[in-house]
């Protein structure tokens, strides 16, 4: 499938403003056969949501938050993690790609083929101005429903974290500062001010803070 977004009253040229586009008439079958591999595209309930190209902004900070959960993980046997845009089933009818996904080692076994059947410990998105209604709401709902015991939001635009809990039921909690502990995670944690610099603090030596 190839699909371009044009500005028409720029005389077709592409269109670079954020965007969050939603094609209907999908079916799940066509998604899974059709979507292109190496963009997120989400399939919810007939319809293909597609995103905007990421800035390096993004690109960083799942860079930044994917080498810290993965040297933790990895080093205490507590699961394996993923990125988007692989596709995790939420729903019967909903497919979406996590920026940030931790497996759990009892699920590891099912972590194969597309759409991944899982339930993640932890989900992290790093929202963008055209997603953040999306990943507060929508999908706060949808990965609750899943039983995703922990999901992040991180707005570097606001320098704020959303943590959501199941064992708090999932009520928001906003961090913009300080020290952000993982209910899922056992034992790991960032600080939050990380998120905020410019550039990013250097991972191995953010890892071995949290290592102690």
């Amino acid at each position: 499938m190839k699909l371009e977004l044009v500005d028409a009253d720029a005389g077709n040229r592409p269109w670079t403003e954020p965007y969050l586009l939603r094609l209907p008439g999908w079916t799940w079958k066509r998604y899974l056969e059709e979507a292109p591999e190496m963009r997120f595209c989400e399939y919810v309930e007939g319809e293909l949501v597609m995103h905007c190209p990421v800035g390096w902004d993004h690109q960083d900070l799942v860079r930044f938050l994917t080498y810290l959960l993965q040297g933790f993980c990895s080093a205490r046997g507590l699961g394996r993690v993923g990125n988007g845009p692989a596709v995790i089933r939420v729903a019967p009818e909903k497919g979406r790609e996590p920026d940030i996904f931790v497996i759990p080692p009892e699920q590891e076994a099912r972590a194969h083929g597309m759409p991944l059947d899982i339930v993640p410990s932890l989900i992290v998105e790093v929202a963008s101005p055209s997603t953040r209604a999306m990943d507060l709401e929508e999908k706060r709902e949808e990965y609750r429903a899943l039983g995703v015991a922990e999901y992040w939001v991180v707005d570097r635009e606001q320098k704020r974290v959303t943590a959501h809990r199941a064992a708090e039921d999932y009520r928001p909690r906003a961090c913009a500062q300080g020290r952000l502990a993982s209910s899922a995670i056992s034992g790991f944690w960032i600080q939050v001010e990380w998120l905020w610099r410019n550039p990013l603090p250097p991972e191995p030596e953010c890892l071995r803070e949290i290592e102690g």
